[in-house]
């Protein structure tokens, strides 16, 4: 019982780093995507898999709404969440019009109703049991049919933890394989893909709700 409490205590303490890390470096991580510019394509391609007008879609890790700018050009109702508050401040001033919320994806309850989930490079701050008990939950909120595009650093699963100019971040490495086995049967993949973009491995893998 004690190395589990500890081992919990640990954990918790890389969360509030990394979190601490997006609210000191907001205004410097806000430059750094913006000039990164918005996922436009990726955006184009979530919307094809759902024939609505007005979806419903949910962001998992907005950041600075640099992607909700390009998504409320496809809907007006969009909800994003972040664990940074700091960088929800930000996105509100640069979305007005959008809803965002702070909010740790780990034990957060999703809405029901949704059809098209993002995850730009924002789970890959959740390990593999909080990555399967997310989908479990996203699988109840979706419509039928709905889908979760998710990008993540491509990698055998493991965890590090990076010091660079903006502070210090866990991320934890996937592969599309352990993403579907995680998903288990209330997905199936309609599509992935494989990329390397300054110098690191990234996958997208987009599932669909069955």
């Amino acid at each position: 019982m004690r190395v589990f409490f500890d081992y919990a205590i640990y954990m918790q303490t890389q969360k509030q780093q990394t979190t601490d890390t997006y609210n000191k470096s907001a205004e410097a991580l806000r430059d750094k995507f913006n000039n990164m510019g918005a996922r436009v394509d990726d955006i184009e391609k979530g919307f094809s898999y759902i024939d609505k007008k007005n979806p419903f879609v949910f962001e998992i890790g907005c950041g600075n709404g640099r992607d909700a700018k390009e998504i409320v050009k496809h809907t007006s109702n969009y909800l994003g969440n972040d664990i940074s508050k700091e960088l929800i401040h930000i996105a509100q001033e640069y979305v007005p019009g959008a809803r965002f919320e702070t909010a740790d994806v780990d034990e957060y309850e999703f809405p029901d109703g949704i059809d098209i989930v993002f995850s730009f490079a924002s789970l890959l701050h959740s390990d593999k049991q909080a990555m399967k008990t997310i989908l479990q939950r996203l699988s109840k909120a979706l419509n039928d049919k709905g889908i979760i595009f998710i990008s993540l650093k491509r990698d055998e699963y493991h965890k590090k933890t990076k010091e660079d100019k903006f502070g210090t971040r866990t991320f934890y490495y996937y592969n599309s394989k352990l993403i579907e086995e995680l998903a288990g049967d209330s997905f199936k993949t309609v599509y992935k893909s494989e990329q390397s973009l300054r110098g690191q491995d990234w996958f997208t893998i987009i599932l669909q709700k069955v």
